[in-house]
């Protein structure tokens, strides 16, 4: 917020980072005039250290003591707490205990002091419960005296070295600042209710009917903030010899109370504040406010004008002014990381002889030419391409057929697991350091522990075996079976990796049951070979030899979300394949799997008179079916942007009453309400059901991108079987017509618009008809492309759909030459399902 930096004067490191430290400063060893104030750090490790900065820059002779004490160090303050109220004590509350401790010096009689510092402790004080924050504080007429808050609220008075019996604080929850108001001897502090009490001292009187009396508050003021410092000086212009402002500080707001509760000034704060300090200005009885933001910056403040801005290296936990050496008014500031710095808000002056024309350097072009030619060597060897090296991690997975025994926890422990083993072995010349593996697996498959660090790896060692367990939600339609591992390593300085596939059972995601009668969806595959037992291609999914040979012919499983899907075999000697479900997408995991185990089992054979094993599919294709998952996974999509937008609606008229309340209880002179509770409260309720109707949305959008991903994995694999399809083409077509449908809420475009522009893209590029070799000439209009939006429907993505089927049909192959010597099809596209 300023272009200024405050000047730093004297620093030293009292803490290491993100450690809580506390500060005080006194003439601690009661030094006689003229005496050097001391500066006193504490730790939450326990470490309290008295400085005594006298110059710029810190040397050894600042620090007069280190101690370690075996106790926390919460909070330091300065007093004169002892029956000989004429010393300077210092103050150190810990978790369970308020110590009062005098610094001794002796030995020198130089005039820097004595050379020998020690802390002596005059006395200690068991507090009864877990200590927050410390109060010191000067009573008119009784002297000094210390206030201790507990976590839970409770007040512990400490005078002369005596305690009083603690007192509960009213309309207490959690703890909050706490300072001390010598006119009207009252405490004040800042409750959950985002208020600020006001409770007076002579309150504190022992009762015989309570143990703990709670105290009756004086008066209170709403923030309607949280309150990050409390103090008490005088800031207001025009005031009394004998008043005060009781100054709060709040996260962007600045509040200047009178002493009998009323507002007597405020001003908005356009930074977020951390904590405060006043100082006195010389010959002047008025007050100035250094306030500390959380961005690093500082602020002075007369009564409400800002003076002067500056910044420091850091965010401040505590700021101060005081005079140190002979240098008055120096900003003491501790930061988070752990560094104590006394700076002042000027600019430093410049040395002699500095003002002027600066002098012209010369350039020396030869160094320059120089090292110009080296950076060109070293980037053109980091440019050149490598070989491998040789060696390195290489990986193995031990998938079983079969889960584990379900256990008998919670949660996630029910659900069926299957536990993988991974055998990494390293067969290079350096050891492998570093080495992490990451497991993947699509939903709703998921890991116990996807990031597994290991031990550093070295040749001919055995293989480590590291566990992989494997799980699947019940709720979610499985798609995907594969799962994939990385192993990032370094070897010889160089980072390398290396990845693993692997395919988890059928079991896993489904369960086998009695053979079902199912009239739903239906699809067939053929092959050139007589079918084949069912009980012997599935042996992972029966259970014993007599199911086995009951279920030749008929195999019924149901997925985790109970749906179901059964596979039939043929009596004849041609091998047809019949897949049924219930449900379109149901088709899909049943059908892959038969797929694979068929081509398993085909390959393995040995020696064929018709020329080897096929597969292929000759029905016409599910496009209805598929184009009707489409339609209601984008149905869902509106469903979710239209939800979001009036929730967002709802949001803004919540936000719109909240802030006309405030603006109300912050007033001087607070107007009526007029029902604006009433307002916030419907509001809040109707946020509350857009919410939860969101969420649902959500709930459908996952559970039809889950159709429409297992209808495109089902449609890729029928195109392949029914046209012949090649690994490439194959690949090529799935870049382009992609079952990844997962959606983020980030991202301004969805399945429908991205597989509609790409397959566009291979139709006028990869998927020409056969005979025009040329490239399409692209028209103006086609030069700058629209940004994609969400569509109205699906009639552009089903028609895309629909034509690629239909160059297929006819002899068109994907692939960089474009139309391809193939037979068309007996392929005929539908009619206005199609789109």
């Amino acid at each position: 917020m300023s272009l200024f930096r405050a000047k730093e004067w004297w620093s030293a490191s009292v803490g290491e980072a993100d450690e809580v430290i506390t500060a005080a400063v006194g003439n601690f060893d009661n030094e006689p005039e003229p005496a050097l104030l001391k500066l006193a750090t504490g730790s939450l490790s326990g470490k309290l250290r008295v400085y005594r900065p006298r110059q710029r820059g810190y040397s050894l002779e600042d620090l007069l003591l280190e101690a370690a004490l075996e106790l926390p160090v919460l909070q330091l303050a300065a007093g004169r707490l002892t029956a000989d109220s004429s010393k300077l004590t210092l103050a150190v509350l810990h978790p369970r205990a308020l110590s009062v401790y005098r610094l001794v010096g002796s030995g020198g009689g130089s005039d820097d002091g004595p050379s020998y510092h020690a802390l002596e402790c005059i006395f200690s004080h068991a507090l009864e419960r877990p200590s927050y924050n410390l109060l010191v504080g000067t009573a008119s007429g009784s002297g000094d005296f210390a206030c201790v808050q507990s976590m839970d609220g409770l007040l512990t008075l400490l005078e002369k070295e005596r305690a009083q019996p603690p007192c509960q604080l009213s309309k207490f929850l959690l703890p909050g600042p706490l300072t001390y108001c010598a006119n009207t001897d009252a405490l004040l502090t800042f409750n959950s209710q985002l208020e600020v009490d006001c409770y007076r001292r002579a309150h504190f009187a022992p009762s015989p009917a309570s143990t703990h009396p709670r105290l009756q508050v004086d008066w209170s003021v709403p923030v309607g903030e949280h309150v990050t410092a409390l103090l008490v000086a005088r800031l207001s212009r025009g005031m009394a010899a004998s008043q005060v402002d009781i100054v709060v500080v709040a996260e962007r707001l600045l509040l200047y109370i009178k002493e009998n509760g009323s507002i007597r000034n405020q001003k908005r704060l356009d930074y977020s504040a951390c904590c405060a300090a006043a100082h006195s200005v010389d010959g002047s009885s008025q007050q100035r406010l250094v306030v500390g933001g959380r961005t690093g910056a500082v602020m002075v403040y007369s009564d409400m004008e800002l003076l002067w801005a500056a910044r420091l290296p850091g965010p401040p936990a505590t700021l101060g002014v005081h005079r140190f050496g002979q240098q008055p008014g120096l900003l003491l500031s501790l930061l988070y990381d752990g560094t104590t710095t006394l700076s002042y808000l000027g600019t430093t002056p410049p040395p002699p002889g500095a003002v002027g024309a600066a002098e012209s350097k010369q350039l020396n072009y030869e160094a320059m030419d120089a090292e110009h030619r080296r950076l060109l060597g070293v980037i053109r060897e980091a440019s050149t391409t490598r070989p491998e090296p040789a060696g390195g991690i290489s990986l193995r997975a031990e998938v079983p057929l079969r889960c584990d025994e379900r256990g008998s926890g919670e949660g996630a422990e029910e659900l069926p697991a299957l536990t993988v083993r991974l055998m990494a072995a390293h067969s290079g010349v350096a050891p492998a350091d570093d080495v992490s593996m990451v497991a993947s697996c699509a939903p709703p498959l998921f890991l116990a522990a996807d990031h597994i660090v290991l031990p550093p790896l070295i040749a001919g060692d055995p293989p480590a075996a590291v566990p992989l367990v494997f799980r699947a939600r019940p709720d979610e339609l499985p798609v995907d079976l594969s799962a994939t591992v990385v192993v990032n390593y370094s070897a010889g300085g160089e980072l390398r990796c290396a990845s693993c596939e692997l395919r988890l059972p059928l079991r896993l995601v489904a369960d086998p049951v009695e053979p079902l009668k199912t009239s739903g969806f239906r699809l067939t595959i053929e092959t050139n070979r007589p079918p084949l037992p069912l009980g012997a291609l599935f042996e992972d999914m029966v259970v014993d030899a007599a199911s086995a040979a009951a279920e030749g012919a008929a195999l019924s499983i149901v997925y985790g979300c109970g749906l179901d899907a059964t596979v039939l075999a043929s009596k004849k000697e041609r091998g047809r394949y019949r897949v049924c479900s219930s449900r379109f997408e149901g088709l899909w995991l049943l059908t892959d799997e038969l797929v694979r185990r068929l081509r398993a089992h085909g390959e393995g054979e040995a020696g064929a008179s018709d020329g080897g094993f096929a597969v292929w599919y000759e029905d016409s294709l599910p496009l209805r079916e598929y184009f009707e998952a489409i339609d209601d996974h984008l149905a869902s999509r509106r469903a979710l942007v239209d939800a979001k937008a009036e929730l967002e609606q709802r949001a803004r008229q919540l936000r719109a009453v909240e802030k006309r309340l405030l603006v109300r209880l912050k007033d001087r002179v607070p107007a009526p309400i007029a029902s604006l509770e009433a307002l916030l409260e419907g509001s809040h309720h109707q946020l509350l059901e857009l919410a939860h109707r969101a969420e649902e949305h959500q709930a459908q959008l996952r559970f039809h991108a889950a159709r429409v991903s297992a209808g495109t994995r089902l449609l890729l694999l029928l195109l392949r079987l029914k046209f012949r399809l090649g690994d490439e083409e194959e690949r090529l077509l799935e870049a382009h017509l992609s079952p990844l449908t997962s959606f983020s809420e980030e991202a301004s475009d969805g399945w429908e618009e991205r597989t509609a522009a790409a397959l566009t893209h291979l139709l006028h590029h990869g998927l020409k008809k056969r005979g025009t070799g040329a490239e399409p000439s692209a028209s103006p209009s086609q030069g700058a492309q629209a940004p994609l939006a969400m569509p109205a429907d699906a009639a552009k993505v089903k028609k895309s759909i629909t034509l690629v089927c239909d160059r297929l049909n006819k002899g068109s192959r994907p692939g960089k030459g474009g139309a391809q010597a193939a037979a068309p099809g007996s392929w005929e596209p539908p009619g206005k399902e199609a789109g």
